[in-house]
């Protein structure tokens, strides 16, 4: 599963895709025209739980491959390039700039989070329109040769969705069926992936929750929104020893580094259901299972046959399911 990062010029996402990754800067440039492309290790507590439960040799954690696009080209074959790429990843990332910094240009002229948020979705509403009114002219050829039902059904299901692209609206907030999905799904539309969106802030504003409940009313709904201060997170992952940087995050008032958070909803922004696996040799994060396709009636095959681990975690209490049994940890965390 694959996951890309996408915003304006300007706006951070090189230096996020660093910390993700731990690609350095300096190597994400290409001669041949690829992406960048990296591995994303996804922070997680029950698996740092796990690890202190069981003491093992090795902890493995989920990984996700991540590319970083560049900003929206203009140019008509760039951006039919730009959009192709899009179009295999399974979820996206829009990284928007909310820091002010007079040495940074933006490419709009000015600092503006909600408006570059609605840029971003219009431009993808944009593209799937556009694929729209390609798929309708190739099904009115196709059934002036021959009357086929089913590309009637596909014809009709796009002109439902069509007024809602025309005013912006991402495929994601059109309540659809499971069959009306799968008649759609080979076409690739951009709004229907999932997208988390990443508010990179300012030292001096960061964590910015009025910022943050504003753009989480301009996403689509059942999207996730984090803030996060790239500048602040890097200097963080430059200090290599675990104790002075737990010191350095707890000096700043930070229980965790955003970038772990940021990690953990690009996962589930995949649809993962993590399993894990525990033993003295190896705790990991085995299994990823998307939340469609029949993911609980695989996840309750898993466990009756007794080698899996799910662990799901309710408020403080860390809940391991094994056999069908419940046992109950009850080491809580700090509030």
């Amino acid at each position: 599963m694959k996951i890309a990062l996408v915003g304006l010029p300007q706006v951070g996402k090189k230096t996020l895709f660093s910390l993700l990754t731990g690609v350095a800067s300096d190597h994400l440039h290409s001669h041949s025209g690829d992406y960048p492309i990296g591995m994303v290790k996804v922070t997680d507590p029950r698996v740092d739980e796990l690890s202190a439960l069981y003491k093992p040799k090795k902890t493995k954690y989920a990984e996700i491959e991540c590319t970083l696009a560049p900003a929206p080209p203009r140019d008509a074959k760039p951006l039919e390039q730009w959009l192709g790429k899009l179009k295999d990843m399974d979820a996206l990332c829009h990284v928007v700039r909310a820091f002010e910094d007079p040495a940074v240009f933006h490419a709009s002229g000015s600092v503006d989070p909600l408006r570059d948020i609605e840029v971003m979705n219009l431009e993808l509403a944009i593209a799937d329109l556009s694929l729209v009114d390609l798929r309708l002219e190739r099904i009115a050829q196709e059934q002036k040769r021959k009357q086929d039902p089913e590309r009637a059904e596909e014809a009709a299901l796009l002109l439902k969705l069509r007024p809602g692209l025309e005013s912006g609206t991402s495929l994601r907030a059109h309540p659809m069926q499971d069959t009306e999905l799968k008649r759609i799904r080979s076409l690739q539309f951009l709004t229907l992936k999932s997208m988390v969106t990443a508010l990179n802030c300012g030292e001096s504003t960061f964590p910015n929750p009025k910022l943050l409940e504003e753009a989480g009313a301009k996403i689509t709904p059942g999207d996730e929104v984090c803030a996060l201060c790239v500048k602040l997170e890097a200097e963080v992952a430059r200090v290599d020893d675990p104790r002075e940087r737990a010191e350095f995050l707890e000096a700043l008032g930070i229980a965790e580094p955003a970038v772990h958070l940021l990690t953990r909803l690009l996962y589930k922004a995949l649809g993962y259901i993590g399993f894990f696996t525990v033993g003295v040799d190896e705790v990991r994060n085995r299994r990823r299972v998307t939340e469609t396709y029949g993911a609980r009636e695989r996840l309750l095959q898993v466990i009756q046959r007794g080698n899996v681990l799910q662990v799901m975690r309710r408020r403080h209490v860390l809940q391991v399911m094994r056999r069908g049994h419940v046992l109950q940890v009850t080491q809580r965390r700090h509030a």
